[in-house]
């Protein structure tokens, strides 16, 4: 599934990446591929999140972190289905374009893992975002793994079937 590039998105992952980067200690090094790896997950989460947002008003719930800044969160944001929350993260590329997790990557507090890529990624440091985004599909958390398996990659249409969206 394509989803559409909005400035606005782009403008508020900016902004949060500025506000939030001092605080996101996942990962060990500082250099200018994780920087470009920061606002490119960011990036990508406020697209996933705007189109959630957009079509499921009455599901969506921020996340638990929403605007406050120095804390962590391994989920972006929540759907409320019937009476059950589910927490999802969105997950893009590695800076190779390979997806999944790495050892540091917190392991709960995640329902589902959206995999979602910037249809214009040519490497970590060349990506046009206004070619828009594509959703890969969707993985529950044990199977967002640092290695992960084809076969277990849900795609995204039967995964809003399969929550009843």
């Amino acid at each position: 599934m394509k989803i559409q590039y909005s400035e606005k998105c782009f403008e508020h992952a900016l902004e949060e990446q500025k506000k939030r980067a001092p605080h996101m200690l996942t990962k060990v090094a500082n250099t200018a591929a994780r920087r470009a790896g920061q606002i490119r997950g960011l990036v990508i989460e406020h697209h996933v999140s705007a189109w959630f947002r957009k079509f499921y008003p009455f599901q969506y719930l921020d996340a638990d972190n929403y605007q406050q800044w120095t804390q962590p969160c391994a989920h972006d944001f929540k759907l409320k289905i019937s009476s059950r929350i589910l927490r999802v993260d969105v997950a893009g590329p590695r800076k190779d374009g390979s997806f999944g997790s790495y050892r540091q990557k917190p392991r709960s507090d995640v329902d589902f893992h959206i995999l979602c890529k910037a249809i214009g990624f040519q490497k970590w440091d060349q990506i046009d975002f206004h070619e828009g985004f594509e959703i890969i599909g969707v993985l529950k958390a044990c199977d967002f793994t640092v290695e992960i398996s084809p076969k277990n990659i849900i795609p995204f249409s039967d995964w809003l079937k399969m929550i009843h969206l």
